[in-house]
């Protein structure tokens, strides 16, 4: 949540979550909320989120909410958007140190925005290019834990680990979701919210 009533001042939040289940009932949801009540400011609030499924649940209801609000604005520049990544595996698995490094990579690109001095339409152009990418990391670089090959993998050679390929609502496919708000006036209490599915390849 990124909260901003101070005149001509910007507000970054950003939440990102890598999350494991393991459960019979998969209901993870991710939000984001900006609200603008000042002057020349920005107001930004990202939240991404990864939910790895390694059971085999009976109820997957994964929610996510983007929300932003300018009230009594003037030349605010407000902002929320969540993404959400659902993956469904084989069983337990992990990130390769490859995975691990580029996650990392991800993770500190999307703080530099903080001190970026990009619009809000050029942030979201760029979380949704670096969102792409660990969308590729989550099906590329997941090992399945304790079976022949990790240390292969481990070592450079990490390949998509079969069966455990993320799903959408059954083995095999990712599903990413995605949440956008953007207030297209500065008058009192204005939101607006699209939302976006994207199937898995």
């Amino acid at each position: 949540m990124a909260v901003n009533t101070k005149d001509g001042s910007d507000v970054f939040r950003l939440a990102f979550h890598v999350n494991r289940v393991a459960s019979d009932t998969v209901d993870s949801a991710n939000a984001a909320v900006a609200f603008a009540s000042c002057s020349d400011c920005q107001t930004v609030a990202i939240a991404i989120q990864v939910v790895l499924i390694m059971s085999d649940p009976t109820t997957v209801t994964p929610e996510k909410l983007a929300i932003a609000i300018n009230q009594e604005c003037s030349e605010c520049d407000t902002l929320a958007s969540a993404y959400q990544l659902v993956l469904s595996t084989d069983g337990p698995v992990r990130l390769s140190a490859e995975g691990r490094r580029r996650i990392a990579e991800i993770r500190r690109q999307l703080q530099d925005l903080r001190r970026s001095e990009l619009s809000s339409i050029e942030i979201q152009a760029r979380v949704k290019t670096l969102t792409a990418e660990l969308r590729d990391v989550v099906t590329t670089q997941l090992v399945p834990i304790g079976r022949e090959g990790d240390e292969e993998r481990e070592q450079g050679t990490t390949r998509p680990p079969g069966p455990s390929t993320p799903t959408t609502t059954e083995r095999g496919r990712v599903t990413s979701t995605t949440s956008t708000s953007r207030p297209t006036t500065t008058s009192s209490s204005t939101t607006s919210t699209t939302s976006t599915t994207v199937p898995g390849s």
